[in-house]
């Protein structure tokens, strides 16, 4: 019997000894993630997931694990949107106050509350964050909760409150000595200003960082260049937009079509009118976003592509679509009021305990009236703007239609000319040949008696008859009137070639004409002394002094001159 509860003696002492080293280890570790945090959030992350929950065995100790695994997570770009985790944080840490953790725990909490499109939530967190920031004086937390509230206010469409909120986050980080963090929240300033229709405020704020910064963060370097495009693009400098564009894939390399903003760049590349790499950047963004086609700035690209490429149509539907999604992004904002939410937070901060539920009730159906009737009001301006711009699209479309009709037509029209004009030059062409072979066909004959003339004439035996026939033939063709009609078809089918050497050198005797006209009939040189009256040996001396003589002009077609009469020799 002793014997037995020495054991159990022994195994209890042995599982809080366990118990007591399992907790310490703990500890330890969660100590040791904190430490790593700022640092090396990717470390911490590891070390958080090599803890169980199992392992955490108080209330104090799960509380700090879940707001370090909260921070570790969204450190490392693993955005969460369900905040039961920190909501553990939360509760512990407001009933056991520890200021700087109980913070941390409701800015996380109003980040996750961003992520999820819960805005009303998240600005009350937020601005809790932000009163207890204040009270806890550390400018590194205040830099975050403004930047926090900056980005809820973009997330509501309110940019001049986001503004507001950007200038204080710099102007905190840079008290707090975190240079890089203080010009990312420049940089963030500057795009606000894109938003609010002021680009050159934008871009003299980044002008204002280029010449004050010496961060060489590449990623840095290429968001701050990638700012600049959105400034250069509204104000139609399109050369300096694609500049920084080229900067920032020079500082981003293999990860750019990760951090672009594919759609901006699409939007960029459609301004400029380069249509192919416009749709390159669009079928990323298809790629790499599983959401694109709930992308509003998406679809207004694509309907911009459209439009350059005269696809009304097509352009009109996905203009509808991105008025669509805007729409529902707008309604969604005005059920989450910020502004409101804000107001009713900074009012009733002080007395909201004393307040009884009668009056929450009537605030809350006020509220409720009133962004009812914002709903109301800015459907019916939607409805009626949209009723406007589609007006305006089908004129558009009908003033395109008739445009493309009429283009149609003159198409048609240079189709049917062209074919004709087609027509025309086959005829010619066929014309030409036709005559080249009567030429040849006509005078072979005369070429060859000629031939025969020249080497048979001392012949006793056959040169009565062949001299003969061939004199009669000559007398024949050196007739004026088979001359002229030589001359006329040589004109008439060598595109009025002796009419216009006529024009051009009036110093050219009509023998000279002549000499040409049977050059270019094709007649063989020994054809041409005899048609003309000239030795043989003259004929080459008579050529060269013809073509000296073209060259030598100011005929504005000697070289047709020259080259038509170099083929015929």
């Amino acid at each position: 019997m002793i014997r037995h509860i020495i054991y159990s003696t022994y195994c209890l002492l042995l599982v809080f000894t366990m118990a007591c080293s399992t907790s310490g280890r703990v500890d330890t570790v969660l100590l040791e993630a904190e430490s790593l945090m700022m640092e090396h959030p990717d470390s911490a992350l590891a070390i958080l997931d090599s803890i169980s929950p199992a392992e955490l065995g108080s209330d104090r100790q799960r509380a700090d694990y879940a707001l370090l695994l909260t921070q570790a997570r969204d450190k490392n770009f693993r955005f969460e949107t369900d905040d039961s985790l920190i909501s553990t944080a939360v509760a512990y840490f407001d009933a056991h106050p520890e200021p700087r953790k109980r913070t941390l725990a409701h800015m996380y909490r109003g980040i996750l509350n961003l992520y999820r499109g819960n805005l009303t939530v998240a600005i009350k967190e937020a601005l809790t964050a932000l009163d207890l920031a204040d009270r806890l004086n550390d400018d590194y937390i205040l830099a975050k909760t403004h930047e926090l509230i900056a980005d809820i206010y973009v997330a509501a469409y309110n940019f001049d409150k986001a503004i507001t909120h950007r200038r204080l986050a710099a102007d905190y980080y840079r008290r707090a000595d975190k240079p890089l963090n203080n010009q990312y929240a420049l940089v963030d300033l500057a795009r606000e200003y894109i938003k609010v229709k002021k680009p050159t405020k934008s871009i003299s704020i980044l002008d204002s960082l280029s010449t004050h910064t010496n961060i060489s963060d590449s990623i840095f370097q290429g968001y701050f260049h990638a700012s600049y495009i959105y400034g250069y693009t509204d104000l139609n400098e399109y050369n300096k937009a694609l500049e920084n564009f080229i900067l920032t894939s020079a500082f981003w390399q293999t990860q750019s079509h990760e951090m672009h903003d594919r759609t901006q760049i699409a939007d960029m590349f459609s301004k400029i009118g380069i249509l192919d790499s416009a749709e390159y950047y669009l079928d990323r963004e298809k790629q790499l976003n599983p959401n694109w086609n709930e992308s509003e700035e998406y679809h207004w690209a694509k309907s911009n592509i459209y439009v350059l490429q005269q696809n009304y149509q097509e352009a009109l539907t996905e203009l509808h679509l991105s008025w669509g999604i805007h729409n529902n992004k707008v309604v969604h904002v005005l059920k989450n009021n910020v502004a409101y939410a804000e107001n009713d937070f900074n009012k009733n901060k002080s007395v909201i305990e004393k307040r009884s539920a009668e009056k929450n009730k009537v605030i809350i159906w006020l509220l409720i009236g009133v962004i009812v009737t914002i709903c109301i009001a800015f459907i019916a301006f939607y409805r009626e703007r949209m009723k406007r711009k589609h007006r305006e699209i089908e004129i558009k479309m009908l003033e395109a239609q008739e445009l493309l009709s009429r283009l149609d037509s003159s198409e048609n029209n240079a189709c049917r000319l062209k074919s004709e004009i087609d027509e025309k030059n086959e005829i010619l062409r066929s014309h030409a040949s036709l005559i080249n072979q009567l030429f040849r066909d006509r005078y072979t004959v005369l070429n060859n008696l000629s031939n025969e003339y020249f080497e048979k004439r001392d012949s006793a035996l056959a040169r009565v008859t062949i001299i003969k026939d061939f004199e009669n033939e000559i007398a024949k063709i050196k007739k004026d009137d088979s001359i002229e009609q030589l001359k006329d078809f040589v004109d008439q089918y060598r595109d009025n070639i002796l009419s216009r050497m006529r024009q051009q050198l009036p110093r050219f005797k009509e023998a000279d004409i002549t000499f040409c006209a049977l050059l270019l009939a094709g007649f063989a040189p020994r054809t041409i002394c005899l048609l003309i009256n000239i030795q043989y040996g003259n004929y080459y001396n008579k050529w060269t002094r013809i073509r000296a003589r073209i060259s030598n002009s100011d005929a504005p077609d000697k070289d047709f001159f020259l080259n038509a009469l170099n083929k015929s020799l």
